[in-house]
């Protein structure tokens, strides 16, 4: 399939998680509050629209596999494919970004100061991030494999814990806004991850993982926001469900 100058972009992001590293690059944003085509894109923000189209289409037919369109997955496979392509990889990724962090600041912050605030924005995502994949892991994720297999079997009396998926959906994206806002700060503070002449090993490896994360924490959040969690609301709105709160 080929991307039209036409097509909406974030719905482009949505089915094709993996273009979001264009997106990015190019500084497009590909949010779903803007409800625009990639043609008028490129004349608001002034890009190459067939650079951008060609870059795009390369990398969907390159990568032709099941992470392309995961729209017509089931919550729990969807959910298992998040734990391993974003959760468990960006866990691995997080420690030695701060370490990288905290060294690069401590030896280079005097002549280049943004790093101090870099270092600051690390250490405040690590824990966050933590508890986010924690929270969507220990809480949402078991809700939509109840959901899920109350969806499969025509069970229309669903039961769920926090009243309604809503909920913990509403509280993930939230927290989806906080620290993407962080991402849009980190991106500003590097320069578009521009290193400085001269920069050391440490200096080069600390942008390559910040780049990383925000790419993969970008695809993460959209495959969620726009693949899953519809997807959810979705099916409890076909189920009638009973609530176990006892607040």
């Amino acid at each position: 399939m080929n991307i039209k100058k036409t097509d909406i972009i974030w719905e482009i992001a949505s089915k094709y998680p993996i273009t979001v590293s264009i997106f990015l690059k190019y500084w497009i944003e590909f949010c779903c509050k803007w409800n625009i085509s990639l043609e008028e894109s490129s004349k608001r923000d002034n890009f190459n629209l067939d650079v951008v189209l060609e870059e795009i289409n390369t990398l969907i037919n390159f990568n032709n596999s099941e992470d392309i369109d995961l729209s017509s997955k089931s919550l729990i496979e969807i959910s298992e494919y998040i734990k391993n392509n974003f959760h468990n990889p960006i866990r691995e990724l997080l420690y030695p970004t701060e370490v990288l962090a905290k060294k690069v600041a401590m030896v280079h912050g005097l002549a280049h100061t943004e790093l101090i605030k870099i270092k600051e924005i690390v250490e405040w995502l690590v824990p966050v991030l933590e508890m986010h994949f924690d929270k969507e892991g220990q809480i949402l994720h078991p809700m939509l494999k109840e959901l899920q297999e109350s969806y499969d079997k025509s069970n229309d009396s669903l039961s769920l814990h926090c009243w309604s998926i809503k909920n913990p959906i509403r509280q993930m994206e939230f927290e989806h806004d906080n620290y993407g806002d962080m991402l849009l700060e980190l991106r500003n503070l590097t320069n578009n991850y521009i290193l400085p002449d001269g920069a050391c090993r440490s200096y080069q490896a600390l942008y390559a993982n910040l780049q990383k994360l925000e790419e993969d924490l970008m695809r993460h959040t959209n495959l969620e926001n726009f693949v899953l969690h519809p997807k959810a609301i979705e099916m409890e709105n076909k189920l009638s469900w009973n609530n176990k709160c006892d607040f």
